[in-house]
């Protein structure tokens, strides 16, 4: 069981970088493949709508190619970040699968919708690496972040925007025994089979108990996990802010997590509440839907 392929989304921004990073992270583990892709949408499909009736079509024109070159201009600053971060890391570009030692990358471009595009090319590969978006990203960051995790059917790998993507030795695992957590394992167990240790966090309560958790856990064990089990009052404050204390004190690199429901989902990735996993945690987060 290995994780040979991983998809990396860029927009031509400052978070190219962390992107880049985690990516690099999560492929190096098994030695995997990582298909950086440029996102744009297609300027015509975008503004032609939007432009009002009266206007003439030099002036349609006009706007179409500053959005073209605009568009470029992303693409390059894209395709500028993947050659110094391939450089930087001695990594072969290879366009087709090939027998290799080591991370192989390659390049290349995907226009249309950004959520659309994304969650389409993400069901090739085992696993898509997103930053969590903030303020200053844009709308197509979060749309994104939210393909990935809700559409794509994949493992996403979300790394906090300031936080620097460690080598992944140590990995918590938020258990609630829900099918999304059950996914998000699934998709995780590359991972976890090769990590030095493996702490289970769970809230215990009348629907998940000692018991369950220790099947749980015993169910990693049989794959040859080194796991073990910390649990917790369920009804002891905020279970988000207990998950984060926990993977901070277990020293895990990685958070694995299911993605609960849209809702949800945009509450925990664009704030509202105090006790938000993916951004106060500081730590990178694996999800499933």
């Amino acid at each position: 069981m290995s994780l040979k392929t991983v998809l990396a989304p860029v927009l031509g921004n400052e978070a190219d970088a962390a992107v880049l990073k985690a990516a690099c992270a999560l492929a190096t583990l098994h030695g995997a493949h990582i298909f950086v892709a440029h996102i744009h949408r297609d300027p015509r499909e975008v503004l032609v709508p939007q432009i009002g009736m009266g206007m003439s079509a030099s002036m349609i024109e006009t706007i179409i190619e500053q959005a073209e070159n605009a568009a470029n201009e992303a693409r390059a600053a894209s395709l500028a970040e993947f050659d110094r971060w391939r450089e930087a890391n001695n990594l072969p570009v290879v366009e087709k699968p090939t027998a290799t030692d080591g991370v192989t990358v390659s390049f290349e471009t995907l226009v249309g919708e950004p959520g659309r595009v994304v969650a389409r090319r993400a069901r090739t590969v085992d696993a898509i690496c997103v930053v969590a978006p903030s303020d200053n990203d844009g709308a197509d960051a979060a749309v994104i972040a939210e393909a990935a995790m809700l559409e794509s059917g994949k493992a996403t790998l979300v790394v906090p925007q300031d936080v620097e993507m460690p080598a992944i030795k140590g990995i918590a695992i938020g258990w609630n025994a829900s099918k999304e957590a059950a996914a998000a394992v699934a998709h995780a167990m590359p991972l976890l089979v090769t990590a030095e240790n493996v702490a289970v966090m769970a809230g215990i309560d009348e629907d998940l108990t000692e018991e369950d958790l220790a099947a749980f856990v015993d169910s990693l064990r049989w794959h040859g996990v080194k796991a073990t089990a910390k649990s917790f009052d369920a009804s002891s404050g905020s279970i988000s802010g207990r998950l984060q204390a926990e993977a901070r004190e277990a020293g895990a690199q990685l958070l694995v997590l299911g993605a609960y429901s849209h809702s949800r989902l945009r509450e925990s990735i664009f704030g509202g509440v105090t006790d938000d996993i993916l951004t106060a945690a500081r730590i990178p987060v694996l999800m499933a839907h």
